[in-house]
C-alpha cells in the first residue's frame, strides 16, 4: 500500500494516554472481574510552540479476558447478556448467538466501544495511527480486537454524555495550572449537527473507514472485527520512510 505522508508530522507528535481501570472483585454482575475497562485521550504534542499540548480525541476500550474466564468455568455468554443495555453488547450477544463469531477460541476479546475526533482533525490519517496503537498495545494472534461502527447519536448512551453531560478540559498555559478551560463536549467535537445529519452517509463512512483501517464486518451488525494484514503493511512503510527522514537528518 502507499500511505499518505503529507500528515506525517501531526503523526509524529500523536500521543496517546490511556487508563486503565481493573478490579480484583466484582462490582454489580458476578465474574466481571474478568473485564478491564481503559478510557484514553489522543493529543498533539506542541513543543516547538511552546503550547500544552493539544487534545484531539478520546476513546474507550474493554478488555474480557475469555482464557481466564475459561479458568473458573465464567459463562461469558450470559456476562455479555448481562451488559446488553450498552449496544456493543446487544450486537456482540445477537452475533455470538447466531454463531456469526465464537468468542470461546479467543484468549482475549478488546472492544473498541467509541473513538471520537475533533472535526478538523477527523481525515488526517488519526484513526489509522489509533488503530496502530490499538495493534502495539493490545493486538495478539489468540486474540480478537471488534470495533463498534454505529453513528454516536444512534448510541443513547454514548450520545447523552457526549451532547449533554461531558466537558472536556483545556490547559491554555504550560507555564500555569490555573489557566484552563472546559468546553463542552458538545462544541468541542462539534456534535451539533449530527442529529439533523443522514444517518445512512454517516454509517456508510463508518463503515469504509473500519474496512481501511483492516477491520471486516461481522454479518449484518455494526460490529468489524480487527485483521492485521493492512496495518502490518502500513507499519512497515512507516518503518522505512522513518529510517529514510533519520538518514536525512544524521539521526541513528
Amino acid at each position: 500500500m502507499e500511505i499518505d505522508k503529507k500528515h506525517w508530522v501531526i503523526w509524529d507528535n500523536l500521543t496517546f494516554k490511556t487508563t486503565g481501570y481493573h478490579k480484583n472483585f466484582d462490582v454489580v454482575n458476578t465474574d466481571e472481574n474478568i473485564i478491564s475497562e481503559y478510557c484514553g485521550t489522543i493529543s498533539l504534542i506542541r513543543l516547538g510552540e511552546y503550547k500544552p499540548p493539544l487534545l484531539v480525541g478520546e476513546y474507550e476500550i474493554s478488555v474480557w479476558n475469555i482464557g481466564l474466564a475459561k479458568t473458573f468455568n465464567v459463562n461469558v455468554e450470559k456476562l455479555i447478556k448481562q451488559h446488553k443495555a450498552e449496544i456493543i453488547y446487544s450486537e456482540l450477544l445477537r452475533v455470538v448467538k447466531e454463531k456469526h463469531i465464537d468468542v470461546s477460541k479467543f484468549e482475549k476479546l478488546i472492544l473498541i466501544s467509541n473513538l471520537i475526533l475533533r472535526p478538523d482533525h477527523r481525515k488526517l490519517g488519526i484513526t489509522e495511527e489509533f488503530i496502530e496503537f490499538v495493534h502495539r498495545e493490545f493486538y495478539h494472534q489468540s486474540s480478537a480486537i471488534i470495533a463498534l461502527a454505529l453513528p454516536l447519536q444512534n448510541n443513547p448512551i454514548d450520545a447523552d454524555h457526549y451532547f449533554n453531560n461531558k466537558f472536556v478540559e483545556i490547559r491554555n498555559s504550560i507555564q500555569s495550572n490555573y489557566e484552563i478551560e472546559f468546553i463542552s463536549a458538545l462544541n468541542y467535537y462539534g456534535l451539533k449537527d449530527l442529529n439533523n445529519s443522514d444517518v445512512e452517509l454517516n454509517e456508510y463512512k463508518l463503515f469504509n473507514v473500519a474496512t481501511k483501517c483492516g477491520f471486516n464486518r461481522i454479518d449484518e451488525s455494526y460490529l468489524f472485527l480487527y485483521s492485521p494484514e493492512k496495518n502490518i503493511e502500513r507499519m512497515l512503510e512507516k518503518r522505512e520512510v522513518g529510517r529514510k527522514i533519520n538518514k536525512v537528518f544524521n539521526f541513528k
